[in-house]
């Protein structure tokens, strides 16, 4: 696990993704619900910027809902609480005019967003 600066903690929790594995049993359903976790990564991501940069309210919501929920689900713990700002962020906005303004968290996102895929695909997880 690694500490990220914006987080107080790990990247990326562990035992999240072994209580799920002794929940199900399976190891491959976890990889390959990892693996899907990294290849979307992105796309969620590209998402919420296109929906900051447009003002698309509902569209952010959305998206920001989408990274925060996935990365619970697969431990990722630092782009959870990167999320939820974001998200809190939004809420306080009065309106989709001023999302760009929430840029520079979504920069910091996309910065832990390469050693949380780097964490997930290790095989040491």
């Amino acid at each position: 696990m690694t500490a990220c600066e914006g987080c107080s903690g790990a990247l990326v929790d562990p035992a999240v993704l072994r209580g799920l594995q002794a929940e199900l049993g399976d190891a491959s359903v976890i990889d390959a619900f990892v693996r899907s976790y990294v290849a979307m990564l992105p796309s969620r991501l590209a998402r919420l910027h296109h929906a900051l940069d447009t003002g698309d309210m509902a569209g952010a919501l959305d998206a920001v809902l989408s990274l925060k929920t996935s990365s619970d689900m697969v431990g990722a713990v630092c782009l959870r609480r990167l999320a939820a700002e974001l998200e809190t962020s939004m809420k306080l906005m009065p309106n989709g005019h001023h999302l760009t303004e929430l840029d520079p968290q979504l920069s910091e996102i996309e910065h832990h967003a390469f050693g949380t895929i780097r964490e997930l695909e290790s095989p040491l997880r």
